[in-house]
């Protein structure tokens, strides 16, 4: 194949996405796609969360290892400018920004996005440059990508990172169903791009067994994480000084960090640091809760701690850039995810790079994400009770943690940017020389000159 590319190892069809080293030396003009949400926003806040983390991390990653790099987004703040165009900001040496505003955008709710996609993708064909390749993050990025794919002849690569289908498998009906139209425009794409990447290896058997996806079109790629920000603590200082958890007068710390939205769960930790202190009155449990969710649900969740009487023991703070949320972590026991679905759960990687123990769903890519009785462990359901025992067994097992906590930051070293960033590199490498382009109602193959 051309660029001295060596084909991927594949596990039941589909592709494995370790780096071989054997991928073209080419520079190759990137365009990442994430059309809902800035790669540059705080995540935790609004709709942004892992998928802000990936693509800027892995855009950055791909940057240092030679190639260039545009990240397209479309502006919704309220202030934007009610005109179709675009503005190109650098953001480093091969990276930048393009920002793309459109009558109808500023303000606009994220319901609202799927009618924006043509007008964007337009904005993007008269002022974009034509890259190499196109990867377009979720699906209402698929869809502006598609187009931009085909009238540019390059080939397109897809991440969803959370599907609909997927997302409806775990959400009770009360949380809100995805539209039956999203799952529609998900399978279309997946059945049109040159390939997917998805983050585990249980992603890529339901993308065949909901979307029918061919699988070896599909690439497994772990997400990396920011090595040079999270981090263990160093020796003798924050949760390794002092009293270890389960001492006279020493509380369990746990951190939740993401969105305050229900399918995230942090409701379920209030009711599980509920039961604890009914059943088990003696282990002090202190719940930190650090993200930024709808007036709403934010409302709903204070009001909750309120009625349990745990002001005392449940804290707020708003969503932190990577420098502070490392140090939370580094100071809590443990990170807990309770969510009902995750096609990995980024922020449990970044807990086990400071060293600190997870405590997870048992449920779709946070079994990767976390390794069971090693990093951290899994919680079979999201019934507070099954927490309240979970948090209750860490509390009372210092070494465990100690044990986990050590483990998690030896694996989470095995998991860098760079490493993701160079595995992606080898998917725009395999698809580009040969694409597919659509002419009419028919496809045929051509091979692309740069």
């Amino acid at each position: 194949m051309a660029g001295g590319y060596q084909r991927a190892p594949t596990r039941g069809g589909v592709r494995a996405g370790d780096y071989s080293g054997a991928v073209s030396d080419a520079p190759l003009h990137v365009l990442l796609i994430s059309l809902h949400t800035s790669p540059l926003e705080q995540p935790g806040s609004g709709d942004a969360g892992g998928m802000n983390v990936y693509v800027h991390q892995l855009a950055g990653a791909l940057v240092d290892a030679g190639h260039t790099v545009d990240m397209a987004t479309l502006d919704r703040d309220p202030g934007a400018p009610r005109t179709a165009g675009m503005r190109a900001s650098r953001i480093r040496e091969g990276l930048r920004l393009l920002t793309v505003s459109l009558p109808g955008a500023a303000g606009a709710a994220k319901e609202d996005l799927p009618g924006l996609t043509g007008a964007f993708a337009e904005v993007l064909r008269a002022e974009a440059s034509r890259p190499d390749v196109v990867h377009a993050h979720y699906w209402l990025s698929g869809a502006v990508g598609r187009e931009l794919a085909d009238d540019w002849r390059v080939p397109l690569v897809l991440t969803l990172h959370t599907t609909a289908l997927g997302k409806n498998l775990r959400t009770r009906a009360d949380e809100g169903l995805e539209p039956a139209a999203r799952a529609e425009a998900e399978a279309e794409l997946i059945a049109r791009a040159e390939a997917t990447v998805v983050n585990t290896r249980t992603e890529a058997l339901q993308m065949v067994e909901l979307y029918d996806a061919d699988p070896a079109r599909l690439t497994v790629i772990m997400p990396g994480v920011d090595l040079s920000a999270f981090s263990p603590p160093e020796p003798g200082g924050n949760r390794r000084a002092g009293p270890r958890p389960g001492s006279p007068g020493r509380p369990l710390r746990v951190l939740f960090a993401g969105r305050l939205q229900a399918l995230k769960g942090p409701h379920v930790l209030v009711d599980a640091l509920a039961r604890i202190r009914a059943d088990a009155p003696g282990v002090p449990v202190e719940l930190e809760i650090v993200g930024v969710g709808t007036r709403r649900f934010t409302a709903g969740l204070q009001q909750q701690v309120r009625e349990l009487g745990l002001e005392d023991a449940v804290g707020f703070g708003p969503a932190l850039p990577a420098p502070q949320l490392a140090e939370r972590m580094r100071r809590a026991d443990v990170v807990a995810v309770p969510s009902s679905s995750e096609t990995f759960g980024l922020v449990a990687l970044e807990a086990q790079a400071c060293g600190t123990p997870v405590l997870a769903t048992d449920v779709d890519g946070l079994r990767t994400a976390v390794l069971d009785g090693v990093t951290g462990r899994l919680v079979a359901d999201r019934d507070p009770a099954s927490w309240a025992h979970a948090l209750l067994g860490l509390g009372r097992d210092p070494e465990a943690l100690a044990r986990m906590g050590a483990a998690a930051a030896r694996r989470a070293r095995e998991h860098s940017w760079e490493r993701t960033a160079l595995a992606t590199a080898e998917v725009y490498a395999r698809v580009r020389d040969r694409v597919r382009v659509r002419h009419g109602s028919r496809w045929c193959v051509n091979t692309l000159e740069r």
